[in-house]
């Protein structure tokens, strides 16, 4: 490649898996990948998010997943299941779901490479 008067260069190593995630970085995007370092380097930005609200919904979900297994395992051993149970479980997972469309909706146009 030649050089452009007035440029300035720097010779940056990687490790192999690091050099392998940059070029399925740099195809994802279409490019060549110093065209793709150099892009990122100049107009990326890293964005950190706080996950940890998160982690009361992951928790949520599970006693969620947990109910419909002890739901399943009365219906399955007296053939009958109670429409209440299966009323409280919608209501709770529509309510959580809403809860966590609404706090990831910010994200929503990030995109992951």
């Amino acid at each position: 490649m030649p050089v452009r008067q007035g440029t300035k260069s720097k010779i940056v190593y990687f490790s192999p898996q690091e050099w392998e995630i940059v070029c399925k970085r740099a195809e994802k995007c279409g490019k060549r990948t110093g065209t793709f370092i150099r892009d990122i380097a100049v107009q990326g930005t890293i964005k950190i998010f706080d996950t940890k609200p998160i982690n009361s919904f992951l928790i949520s979900f599970n006693r969620i997943g947990n109910e419909i297994n002890q739901i399943a395992k009365v219906a399955n051993s007296t053939q009958s299941i109670y429409k209440k149970d299966i009323e409280d479980l919608k209501t709770s997972f529509g309510f959580l779901d809403n809860m966590i469309r609404n706090y990831l909706k910010p994200l929503k146009n990030e995109i992951n490479l």
